[in-house]
């Protein structure tokens, strides 16, 4: 089991390694097609965790972390991972080949070029990266997520969108399409509760009354929810989507929820709970996996499901200037 390291108050350096979703290595390639570590200094007012390991990876790799995970301590440098996955969006970000390999030909690359302790940084962060417990991912998501959306400016930046209001509907209104008739959604992962409430909107513009609940694993991000939506604050609840079930007899006719809610290897778990203990007879299961159509080292959630032995029902059509691969969905039998 990895232990992370007591961080310093003052880090001044962060060098990472980053993993993609299937384990392997992205390492960037320098104007010579030599292979390295994403490293720098803070900026002025960098926190290391909230900022400097999500701007590092995609200024100097193309790479939008969704994990960060402290490794080694030397003096104020930090050595850690990120998880994450070739960034298509409209942040800030360089465009540089990235060379995906397993860690182990990674550390061997370092070596041969006589670099050992980039060698030796690869092998540490690997055998932490692979030791991660379940509990260390809600940890780990928890740690990262809740701060920095609470102390986001935009609603949309408090449901981890980093864009603005006609950006969030282009990119999030498809999953409305889902959406066949009236009823009760859930939102698992809630965040700040903007889903929630754009899909009540944006159902009722097609004539269809949903009425709107929301599930976080972060309590903060509950809270920021029910001040939000003081209206709404008795259905907002906190719990982990893996085992949490609805008070009372209560399920919901339109769920939706990420695959990255759960570590990949619990993702069947994960939706067959969702469909068995929360989802009612008759409804349906929506899962959407932000990922571009095309590029990303993880295809979109409809191969996903079929891949993890799921039939899926339909598919979402997002606006073609989104990017975005589509939502898709699995149609509960009825009783």
């Amino acid at each position: 089991m990895d232990t992370e390291p007591v961080i310093p108050e003052s880090v001044a350096r962060l060098t990472l390694v980053l993993f993609l979703p299937d384990g392997r290595c992205a390492l960037p390639l320098d104007a010579d097609g030599r292979p390295r570590l994403p490293s720098d200094a803070l900026q002025p007012g960098e926190d290391w965790l909230f900022d400097a390991s999500l701007r590092i990876p995609l200024m100097q790799a193309g790479f939008r972390r969704q994990r960060t995970h402290a490794v080694r301590v030397e003096g104020d440098h930090v050595l850690a991972w990120c998880e994450g996955d070739r960034y298509h969006g409209a942040r800030p970000h360089t465009t540089v080949e990235l060379l995906a390999v397993p860690p182990e030909q990674a550390a061997a690359l370092f070596e041969a070029r006589g670099e050992a302790a980039l060698a030796a940084a690869v092998r540490e962060a690997a055998r932490s990266y692979r030791g991660q417990t379940e509990e260390s991912y809600y940890v780990d998501n928890v740690r990262l997520l809740e701060p920095s959306y609470l102390r986001a400016a935009t609603p949309e930046g408090g449901s981890g969108f980093g864009r603005d209001a006609a950006a969030w509907r282009l990119h999030r209104r498809h999953i409305v399409d889902a959406i066949h008739r009236g009823g009760t959604f859930l939102d698992v992962g809630c965040a700040n509760g903007l889903l929630m409430e754009s899909v009540q909107r944006w159902a009722g513009e097609r004539g269809l009354a949903i009425e709107s609940y929301g599930l976080d694993l972060a309590p903060g991000l509950v809270e920021l929810a029910r001040r939000r939506l003081p209206w709404w604050a008795a259905r907002i609840w906190v719990g982990n989507a893996i085992n949490w079930r609805p008070p009372g007899e209560m399920r919901f006719d339109f769920v939706h929820t990420l695959l990255d809610a759960v570590p990949a290897r619990r993702r069947a778990d994960l939706l067959r709970h969702l469909l068995t203990e929360v989802a009612a007879p008759s409804g349906r299961l929506i899962v959407s996996h932000y990922v571009p159509r095309s590029g990303a080292a993880e295809p979109g959630a409809a191969e996903q499901l079929r891949r993890l032995g799921f039939v899926v029902d339909g598919e979402t059509s997002p606006d073609p200037a989104s990017g975005l691969a589509p939502s898709a969905w699995i149609d509960v039998p009825a009783g």
